[in-house]
């Protein structure tokens, strides 16, 4: 439409909003309460270049994963990724962003870098009521279900659920079969299928 800051009103039989609501540029309406949800910090490093001895004596294998609860640890993973005119790329994960001189301390040689830094999942604990997926008839949210696990499965459950929600609002049916319903059981049996 416009320039920046040009509003634009449409309206719809049903919005579905798939994207975490702490993070959404979103106005909802006023009666929608959003429930606060603390996420999780990741930091994703690609460097294109070749990895040092992480341990010394030890030659590094494909992938080295640490238990990171000290925040003095350098990373929390780093795994080859991949390769680009014969060297190899890495992703590595970690809670802050690292300084050069840290990818320094890791690499022998450097050729690119690029960051992706966002708010990865939420963090998890127990929690007395779960968000609905129906924020206001004919607003719903795919990613509720994150409030419990975060996974890509997760959000195919979420997405199943909100669908049958949308069917029933739309066509104005009491309640859907509970069979229709998407389990975590059901995510296990599809990925044996795949």
């Amino acid at each position: 439409a416009g320039g920046k800051g040009d509003a634009t009103t449409e309206q719809f039989d049903v919005v579905v909003m798939a994207t975490p609501l702490h993070d959404a540029d979103v106005m909802l309406p006023s009666d929608v309460t959003v429930t606060p949800q603390d996420f999780q910090r990741t930091v994703a490093t690609f460097v294109n270049g070749e990895l040092g001895q992480v341990v010394p004596g030890v030659e590094n294998p494909g992938d080295i994963l640490t238990v990171a609860t000290k925040e003095e640890l350098l990373f929390t993973s780093i795994g080859l990724k991949g390769e680009s005119e014969n060297e190899k790329i890495y992703k590595i994960f970690s809670k802050k962003p690292l300084s050069e001189t840290e990818i320094k301390k890791l690499f022998k040689k450097v050729n690119e870098v690029k960051v992706v830094d966002w708010n990865a999942y939420p963090k998890y604990s127990i929690r007395s009521t779960l968000p609905d997926f129906e924020l206001t008839p004919g607003l719903y949210h795919i990613n509720a279900v994150e409030a419990s696990a975060s996974a890509i499965e997760m959000s195919c459950i979420g997405s199943k659920n909100v669908a049958l929600l949308v069917y029933q609002y739309l066509e104005n049916v009491e309640s859907v079969k509970p069979d229709t319903l998407c389990s975590v059981a059901d995510m296990k049996k599809y990925k044996l299928e795949l």
